[in-house]
């Protein structure tokens, strides 16, 4: 297991393919609310399941549209991050200024060089 503080900038360095450099790379995409760069990094049949929702969100288009609907005003800065094999958690503190605070680990589970699934934990930034 292995322990890592986060970095300034979650960008992906071109030639890397760590667990680590793909998770980056994804919160990175996600951030720059590049829906395609996000699918890429993931398995055709990746899921990715947010809490409150009834379904996952199934394959890249379920990417896609997972950042679609995102709020537009959504901050989030790099607090931890924890590899452990092919499992990967990176924490944000995710913020829309004047409407909420909440710390969101962001659990991977990469297969190769691709996220196979996603799930989200998220607790009260107070």
């Amino acid at each position: 297991m292995c322990h890592v503080r986060p970095p300034l900038c979650l960008r992906f360095v071109p030639g890397m393919d760590s667990t680590l450099d793909v998770a980056r790379s994804f919160v990175q995409a996600v951030q720059d609310r590049n829906a395609d760069a996000a699918a890429a990094l993931c398995a055709d049949d990746v899921e990715v399941t947010l809490p409150g929702l009834p379904e996952p969100f199934q394959g890249k288009e379920g990417v896609r549209q997972m950042i679609r609907m995102a709020p537009v005003e959504l901050v989030q800065t790099p607090r931890d991050e924890l590899v452990d094999g092919k499992n990967v958690k990176i924490t944000t503190l995710t913020r829309a200024p004047g409407i909420f605070a909440n710390y969101t680990t962001w659990n991977f589970e990469i297969d190769g060089s691709l996220v196979r699934r996603l799930n989200f934990e998220l607790r009260a930034a107070n």
